[in-house]
């Protein structure tokens, strides 16, 4: 499994990525490594979530989807506060039944050159 999206860091727990609070950002899973070769995406749900800061000017999502003849998922995320960290979780059911979970984080700060 790849998340397609450059920029993306990795530390003990897990992969993250740092967004602008002023960006508009997609974000793109490939799920084909995983997938039986017979088998496609089916549904995915997206949801995101606060794990650390307030509230105010959460992370929101702009889209989301299935792409790439069903082997793709993808968000659409704008916002979120400066120095808040948010979990982004993708839920996928394939043609032949099976669910799955990933998640990774999202760390929003403001960004200089």
């Amino acid at each position: 499994m790849t998340i397609t999206q450059s920029g993306f860091k990795k530390d003990v727990q897990g992969t993250y990525i740092v967004k602008d609070p002023g960006a508009i950002i997609t974000y793109t899973v490939d799920w084909s490594d995983w997938l039986p070769t017979t088998s496609n995406i089916s549904t995915s749900t997206w949801t995101l979530s606060t794990v650390s800061g307030d509230g105010a000017n959460a992370l929101a999502k702009v889209s989301d989807g299935i792409s790439g003849a069903n082997k793709y998922t993808y968000i659409e995320v704008q916002k979120g506060t400066d120095g808040n960290t948010y979990v982004a979780k993708n839920t996928v059911v394939t043609s032949d039944g099976t669910t799955d979970v990933r998640r990774f984080r999202i760390r929003v700060q403001d960004r200089y050159l």
